[in-house]
């Protein structure tokens, strides 16, 4: 099969926001830098998937900052990923569900609806936490009991 014929939707979905933004958004897929890609660097080890691509856009946001104030709706659109049912700030929300209750993440919101400003403060997290990215040789080989 040709590349156009495997990934023809996924083609579709990003011409469709490309267009609607009418400009593509490099710094997105920017790493993050400064004393966030310190606090980055410690946060992937520790939390699942969805809260690793909350905490690269956080992050990146943050920069030489402990904090950033930005909507959750701008915030769901840079992490751009949808959960099953195609909802962009559900699974946002879940990422940063997740990396609160593993103490990495704060957040604040204040007003409601549109007026809402939501503020997301970095933690120190718990670093005796179990960290998903390293696997010991022994656990890997280990026979199941």
């Amino acid at each position: 099969m040709a590349f156009l014929d495997l990934h023809a939707d996924a083609i579709d979905v990003r011409r469709v926001k490309l267009r609607k933004r009418g400009f593509a958004l490099a710094a997105e897929t920017v790493a993050p830098a400064g004393q966030a890609a310190l606090w980055y660097g410690d946060v992937i080890q520790c939390v699942p998937r969805s809260g690793q691509a909350v905490a690269r856009q956080i992050a990146r946001l943050c920069g030489d900052d402990s904090e950033v104030t930005v909507p959750w709706r701008s915030l769901a659109d840079a992490v751009g990923t949808r959960d099953r049912a195609g909802n962009l700030r559900r699974y946002t929300e879940r990422g940063a569900k997740t990396l609160i209750d593993a103490g990495w993440l704060e957040v604040e919101t204040v007003g409601s609806k549109r007026g809402a400003k939501t503020t997301f403060r970095l933690l120190s997290g718990e670093r005796s936490a179990e960290r998903l990215a390293w696997v010991d040789d022994e656990d890997w080989f280990a026979e199941a009991a």
